[in-house]
């Protein structure tokens, strides 16, 4: 078959393949008239090269379509190609240095044209995108994503309005402003799918942000039905990228609501649909099935995960919670210890999330001056953010406080049981059964020893929440600690501990239960804390327990404290 011949004909016929979601067929044609069609036939060559993931194709076919207009003397040309690399570049691992460059130079380049002009709002756009995405600063995400909607209007582009409303309203949700964010995103997603944006892109993509807004806000009933419309959108138009950003998203929904095979299934598919991808979003993933893997307690599998995603937030945050759970107290706290110093203090979901895993550390850690201000940072941040999931983050950072000595005697126990109680309520109010769980579970523990009836109670708690889901690793856990020979939590009769530990290994093994940390331990037992670290890797060793955590239920279960 002859190729087709030169001029608009064949343009057309690349553009209707490209309409009719045929990136292939649109990339063959383009590829036999570049050299004659110049630059418009090297802008679609880009984007039939950004459908079929092909990140090298795509930004080589940008950057030729960026030079021909700047010969060509084609300033807004210019500039759109310019826009077009600026996120594209940070979208296929070229870093938010070269991105930035380009959203400069395109920037440079309209300053030149009087405006304002659809160019001028698009460049808005991507300069909210990457400041929110990739570079992490709300506000100057907000300054961006306003003058985009103020173009728009002026210009009358709905198409333009509606992507820089539900990028505010991204932003607001990041800021902690969750309702007046969810609000601007319904707004921008009715828009988009009413036929007033014409680009498929921007409509997936504001359909994937108010997912990650839910996401974020733990709103995961909401996230689910979203998940659901913007697959079935990406299957009809063969929409393979937005397709595979939206399983990861719809992953972690999963993950979050306590449906861990599920989302392994679709963790593990995205990955080996993005193996040879360059996009970011595939760190996402890897990061989440990191989570994932921890959570089962497979955690060298968790920990390579970790370090393949680098240094982002998330990643480090993980890699801290690993090294807590072998018992490596200071190289967690060190991984964390500076985190939230790369927070901006206004994109409070990211501070939220990384809160608590500070707390945690600082408590195992021994350093009770960081933990309680990570709480009361928390609990500040929790009342701002006015969701049940916050809520139930502060009252467990509470808790850990609270059991590592923050309030001492009687009344750091009690002031313990009722933040567990105050977590466990918020968790299953936010539909997180596994932080519930874990919630009942902790509380639990605290109970054994004076209220095993009431312990066992919230065993079954934690049991019958968990049997709702599909975690099984806890659940097993959970289990174990009603079943096998009368343990601790059900009032039956206590088994002589196990002579497998020393009795200065059940001390210890009695205050890990409790929450207590390394140096805590090492206070109430008037030893050093290379002493207890060494008891407690003990512990682990004859146990034969992954952590800390898994050694405290099998000590509940078997009645070894």
């Amino acid at each position: 078959m002859r190729p087709p011949p030169p001029g608009p004909r064949a343009l057309a016929a690349a553009r209707r393949a490209l309409d009719d979601a045929q990136w292939a067929r649109a990339r063959d044609l383009l590829r036999e008239q570049v050299e004659v069609e110049g630059a418009p036939a090297w802008e679609l060559l880009a984007e039939a090269a950004w459908w079929l993931d092909d990140g090298s194709a795509c930004l080589a076919a940008r950057e030729t379509a960026y030079r021909l207009h700047r010969e060509s003397g084609d300033v807004r040309g210019a500039a759109a190609a310019a826009t077009a690399l600026g996120y594209d570049a940070a979208l296929f691992g070229q870093g938010a240095s070269v991105a930035s460059g380009w959203l400069a130079r395109a920037r440079r380049l309209l300053a030149e044209v009087d405006g304002p002009l659809p160019e001028h709002g698009w460049l808005a756009v991507r300069e909210a995108e990457l400041a929110l995405q990739v570079t992490h600063r709300p506000d100057t995400a907000h300054e961006a994503a306003t003058e985009a909607v103020a173009v728009a209007r002026s210009l009358g582009r709905t198409d333009i309005e509606h992507v820089g409303l539900g990028l505010l309203g991204l932003v607001e949700v990041t800021r902690g402003r969750v309702d007046e964010g969810m609000e601007l995103l319904d707004a921008a997603v009715a828009g988009a799918l009413s036929g007033e944006v014409g680009d498929v892109m921007w409509v997936g993509k504001v359909c994937c942000w108010l997912v990650g807004a839910c996401r974020e806000a733990q709103d995961l009933a909401r996230a689910v039905e979203w998940c659901e419309r913007v697959d079935a959108l990406c299957r009809e138009r063969d929409l393979a990228p937005l397709f595979t950003a939206c399983r990861i998203q719809y992953a972690s929904v999963r993950l979050a609501g306590g449906h861990w095979l599920d989302a392994e299934v679709e963790l593990v598919a995205a990955l080996e649909r993005m193996r040879d991808s360059r996009r970011a979003t595939r760190t996402d993933a890897v990061v989440q099935l990191g989570h994932l893997r921890r959570r089962q307690g497979r955690l060298p599998e968790a920990e390579a995960l970790y370090v393949q995603a680098g240094y982002a937030p998330a990643a480090l945050v993980g890699r801290a919670l690993v090294r807590l759970a072998r018992g490596e107290t200071a190289p967690a706290w060190a991984l964390v210890a500076d985190l939230l110093e790369d927070v901006a203090p206004t994109d409070l979901m990211t501070r939220a999330a990384v809160l608590l895993p500070v707390v945690r550390c600082a408590v195992a850690a021994g350093r009770p001056e960081e933990a309680e201000r990570g709480a009361a940072e928390l609990a500040e941040l929790s009342a701002q953010l006015g969701t049940e999931a916050a809520h139930g983050a502060a009252a467990v950072a509470r808790a850990l406080v609270a059991a590592s000595g923050g309030a001492s005697g009687p009344a750091g126990a009690d002031a313990a049981r009722s933040a567990w109680r105050a977590a466990a309520r918020s968790f299953h109010a936010a539909a997180l059964p596994v932080e519930a769980a874990e919630a009942h579970l902790a509380l639990a523990r605290l109970l054994a020893a004076d209220e095993p009836g009431s312990a066992a109670d919230e065993v079954r708690w934690a049991v019958t929440t968990l049997e709702a889901v599909e975690a099984p690793e806890l659940l097993a856990q959970a289990r174990g600690m009603l079943g096998g020979g009368g343990p601790a939590v059900d009032g039956s009769a206590r088994p002589t501990p196990s002579p497998v530990l020393t009795p200065r290994e059940v001390e210890v093994l009695r205050l890990v239960a409790t929450g207590a940390s390394n140096a805590r331990i090492a206070r109430e037992l008037v030893v050093s804390e290379h002493t207890v670290h060494r008891h407690v890797a003990n512990i682990l060793t004859r146990l034969g327990e992954p952590t800390r955590g898994a050694a405290a239920l099998r000590a509940v279960r078997d009645g070894l404290i």
